[in-house]
């Protein structure tokens, strides 16, 4: 893969067996292009680490672009093409791949629109995928997390807690969050995991905008000064996925480098390269 990365990982290789054996699926993960999203760089990264994929997109083509990559890099990857609203196409899909490996431990609902055009169809559009789709891919993957003692990582938004004028976006985020810290208290007897991530602004399709000026005002807004990519994401993913996490459930974990623990006057500065 050129432009963000040659291979998966990122700024590290990241190949390995952290996830060997193991079943994932990784919605909203198709891709085209260079530069990975989320979806792409956590299907990449799980392959990479011996995981096989279930690579979902509405989208047949971007799912099969992705399928594409992960064999490339070496790793194991089936493509699946489902709308998350539609309950049943989910459930076949879910289905699909665990009677393709056999297992399902994993499940990463990183699918997400925004777009909220100031109508209803648009807001609801937005949380039918965002909220309503996660819930029904946990709820179809559910028995077979079960069986593996499987978890699930769900991917909100730094809208979700900050005013970003994003409309239904921030708030079906902010609603998947509740979703998370629900279905950890749910499903906890059953051995299955349910934790979320919340990134920043990333370097990603979806999050590249304003061009150059853009990215240098998105890196200088953070606590570290550096740029997140999609492999940030993907990394706190694998961490959540593995069995390094054995004892975390309901937990919301900021992927962010700090833009969320600092106000906006304190951030100014270094904005704007004045002072104090």
């Amino acid at each position: 893969m050129s432009g963000d990365a040659p291979r998966a990982g990122g700024h590290l290789d990241g190949h390995g067996e952290r996830l060997s054996s193991r079943t994932a699926l990784v919605t909203g993960a198709g891709s085209a292009g260079d530069l990975p999203g989320t979806g792409a760089a956590t299907a990449l990264l799980f392959a990479a680490q011996g995981a096989t994929v279930g690579v979902l997109d509405a989208d047949a083509g971007r799912a099969e672009h992705t399928r594409a990559l992960v064999e490339k890099d070496g790793g194991r990857a089936i493509a699946l093409t489902a709308d998350l609203t539609d309950e049943d196409a989910v459930r076949k899909a879910v289905d699909r791949l665990a009677e393709h490996t056999g297992r399902l431990d994993a499940v990463v609902n990183n699918a997400g629109v925004s777009g909220d055009d100031g109508t209803r169809a648009g807001w609801d559009r937005v949380f039918a995928v965002n909220v309503t789709g996660a819930m029904l891919v946990a709820r179809a993957a559910h028995p077979h997390l079960v069986r593996a003692g499987g978890t699930v990582v769900n991917v909100s938004s730094v809208a979700a807690l900050r005013g970003f004028g994003s409309g239904a976006y921030g708030a079906s985020k902010g609603a998947l969050q509740s979703l998370t810290t629900d279905l950890a208290y749910a499903w906890g007897p059953d051995g299955v995991r349910v934790n979320c991530l919340v990134p920043g602004h990333l370097y990603t399709p979806m999050g590249d905008h304003g061009g150059d000026e853009g990215r240098e005002l998105r890196r200088r807004a953070n606590l570290l000064g550096t740029e997140g990519t999609a492999w940030d994401l993907a990394w706190a993913a694998l961490f959540l996925a593995g069995p390094e996490s054995r004892w975390i459930t309901g937990a919301i974990l900021p992927v962010d480098a700090g833009t969320t623990t600092a106000t906006v006057l304190a951030m100014l500065p270094r904005i704007t390269g004045g002072s104090r």
